[in-house]
């Protein structure tokens, strides 16, 4: 909104909100006021964190204008000596830090060569502990999340309650991560909008659903914002047989094995590249506990029938007949999907 639509002073905004639809039983508003300067780069976008390994993190924000890319940090809020710069201007920010210590505290700031833009207490992560590293661990799971519904905000506050000042390792996205078609703005509102502490602290990783790709079998992995917002180990940097994909993709925490498969896009038959690649990563992988998350579940009688071939062009029976035998083979011990609202 243009500046010169407020007069110096008071002003009144008033604002309609309308049902969704006639039959809706709830509804929920939220309105934000923020003051930009012109020209000057503010955060719009986190900053939140990706690809968590013993010796790295990946840290990413969005800003207002181009600018370079800076991560100042340190182990503790006061000394942030060691910094990442990305040369180069830009509005979405990726810098890698690197040679870091398993298993520690660091606290940064983003911002640019030209000044700091973003920090504060929750500004702190933690790396993961190395390979094989036994010890107690927590991870938040979040299925079909992001409605942008009271339900939404409902669940977050419980288990901010429940979690307390205990730290939460990792972040699951089981897909449907903004609906309803996951478009940037929609990721923005339902996403970003409304886990901003937790993924300031907490890395996040996530499989793809079909509201994340607006129900698109082949989706540009170029444009599709899903594949633009989350920096996934397709090389293998988190450990695991390196899959090339975006779509799927393995990495360790700890002594856990995680396999993200996609029961979205990606050809689902048994002589498959990805379930080729599963063999491999799985025939490779010696870590005690092994956990696979995909979005269609290969069992459900919810709002979704795991029998019917019809439902979901039939993703739920063919990840249940193609890839549970290669996940049971191996010992699976967890299987985590979204999908069927239940």
């Amino acid at each position: 909104v243009d500046a010169a639509r407020l007069d110096p002073g008071n002003n009144v905004l008033a604002v309609e909100i309308h049902q969704r639809s006639a039959t809706s039983s709830d509804i929920s508003f939220d309105l934000q006021l923020t003051g930009v300067t012109p020209g000057l780069p503010q955060v719009v976008r986190g900053p939140y964190l990706q690809q968590p390994t013993p010796d790295g993190m990946i840290v990413r924000w969005r800003t207002s204008v181009p600018t370079d890319s800076r991560v100042r940090f340190g182990s503790t809020a006061a000394l942030l000596d060691q910094e990442g710069v990305v040369a180069g201007l830009r509005t979405e920010h990726a810098v890698s830090l690197n040679g870091l210590t398993a298993n520690t505290a660091y606290f940064y700031v983003v911002g640019h060569t030209g000044g700091d833009l973003a920090g504060g207490d929750d500004c702190l992560f933690y790396t993961a502990p190395p390979d094989g590293a036994v010890q107690p661990m927590r991870f938040w799971v979040l299925g079909d999340a992001g409605t942008g519904l009271s339900g939404q905000f409902t669940v977050r506050d419980a288990y901010y309650q429940f979690a307390g000042t205990r730290y939460t390792d990792l972040i699951l996205l089981l897909g449907d991560n903004a609906y309803n078609t996951g478009t940037d703005a929609e990721y923005q509102a339902k996403m970003f909008g409304v886990y901003p502490s937790i993924f300031r602290s907490t890395a996040s990783v996530s499989t793809v659903g079909n509201h994340d790709t607006a129900s698109q079998d082949n989706p540009d992995v170029t444009t599709t914002p899903y594949f633009q917002i989350f920096d996934h180990p397709t090389q293998g940097e988190g450990g695991g047989v390196p899959s090339g994909s975006e779509k799927y993709y393995s990495f360790n925490y700890g002594n856990i094995h995680f396999v993200c498969l996609d029961s979205m896009t990606s050809d689902r038959g048994v002589d498959s590249a990805m379930l080729m690649w599963l063999e491999q990563d799985l025939e490779q992988n010696t870590a005690d506990w092994l956990i696979a998350f995909f979005h269609h579940p290969p069992y459900s009688k919810g709002s979704h029938d795991s029998d019917s071939l019809s439902d979901s062009g039939g993703r739920m029976t063919e990840m249940r007949a193609n890839v549970l035998p290669i996940l049971e083979a191996h010992g699976v011990d967890l299987v985590l999907s979204g999908h069927s609202h239940s």
